[in-house]
Parts: C-alpha cells; sequence; structure tokens
C-alpha cells in the first residue's frame, strides 16, 4: 500500500512536474513517461531476482532508493538528464517492490492465494487513490510540484518501516523458535 501510494504521489503529476520543473516539452513528457515505463521493467525483473535471495532485504533495498529518487527528484529535474536518470531509477525502485511484496503476500496466505492475490489488487488501487490524493492535497495547500515526490518519499518511509518492523519480528520468531526450551509444535 505504502510503495504504491509513493509511487503514485509521483507518477499521477508526473507530466505537469516534468513541464515545471524541467521546462519539458511535450515530446520530452512523453520520452520520460517511456524511460520510466523502461525502470518499471528493470525493476520488476530485478525485485523477482533479488527477493528469491532476501525478500527483507530486497524490500528494505528498493524502498532506500524509492525514497532517495524521490526526495532528488525535484533537485535533478532541472536539467533534462538530471530528470532521466532520476525517473529510470525511480522506475526501478517502484517496480522492484512489486515481486518481492507479491511474494510475502502469496506465502502469508498459503490457505486462501486466489483470496490474497485479489485483496493484493485491491491494495494497488488504494495505493494508487492514496498517492494521487496525497499529491492533490500537497498542490493544493500550495507546495509546490517538488513536493509531490518529498511527500511521495513519506508514504516510503512509512513503507520502510513497515518492512523492517516485519523483517525484525521474523527474525525474534524465527530466533526464539531455535531457542533451548522452545515450545514443540503440536503435531
Amino acid at each position: 500500500l505504502f510503495s504504491l501510494g509513493a509511487m503514485f504521489a509521483l507518477y499521477t503529476y508526473v507530466a505537469p512536474t516534468l513541464t515545471t520543473l524541467t521546462h519539458a516539452s511535450p515530446g520530452f513528457v512523453a520520452a520520460m513517461l517511456m524511460v520510466i515505463g523502461l525502470g518499471f521493467s528493470v525493476g520488476n525483473w530485478a525485485g523477482g531476482k533479488l527477493a528469491d535471495r532476501s525478500l527483507t532485504g530486497t524490500l528494505a533495498a528498493f524502498f532506500l532508493l524509492e525514497i532517495a529518487t524521490m526526495l532528488a527528484f525535484p533537485l535533478l529535474a532541472t536539467t533534462t538528464w538530471g530528470a532521466a536518470l532520476t525517473l529510470f531509477a525511480w522506475g526501478v525502485a517502484s517496480f522492484g517492490l512489486v515481486p518481492p511484496l507479491q511474494m510475502r503476500v502469496m506465502s502469508a496466505a498459503t490457505g486462501a492465494p486466489g483470496l490474497a492475490s485479489s485483496v493484493n489488487i485491491g491494495a494497488f488501487n488504494l495505493g494508487n487513490a492514496i498517492g494521487a490524493a496525497l499529491g492533490a492535497a500537497v498542490l493544493a495547500a500550495g507546495w509546490g510540484y517538488g513536493a509531490v515526490s518529498a511527500a511521495g518519499a513519506g508514504l516510503g518511509v512509512l513503507g520502510l518501516l513497515v518492512v523492517l518492523r516485519d523483517g525484525w519480528q521474523r527474525s525474534r520468531e524465527a530466533h526464539d523458535a531455535k531457542a533451548p526450551g522452545a515450545a514443540c509444535p503440536a503435531s
């Protein structure tokens, strides 16, 4: 939810943000949407590969990259190259989160994977709405397009905190299960 909210905070307003910060032409905006799409593809591939090694580590790394790129975007988007590089990295980070999040949901819902998958799609749509609404609130407050990505980064921070808490809790449960005198599961 937080990852998608963070992503859609910027993605919803990427065209006017580029027009405002980069003074981009419509052709440049279209090219940047393609660059973002390439980043999404690379991120989806990389997220799947890395999640096989460590779900929590992959989630934390991509959340950190998403946060960093969203905070850097208003500064780097003042040039066309800065905008292009930042948007590509942001696309990688944003969709790098998708495979490990899907894996986490599916592993937690072994008894009802179809239901879990549909709830996950619902969370995607809710994240879309929250991110767009957050961007609109930032603009309505008069903070400008540069602040939209910073607000999205705030959602990314919340997502990172959830991931770190969950990783800590899983680590503690695994440690407790290995501890001498730990209760054996009932047969």
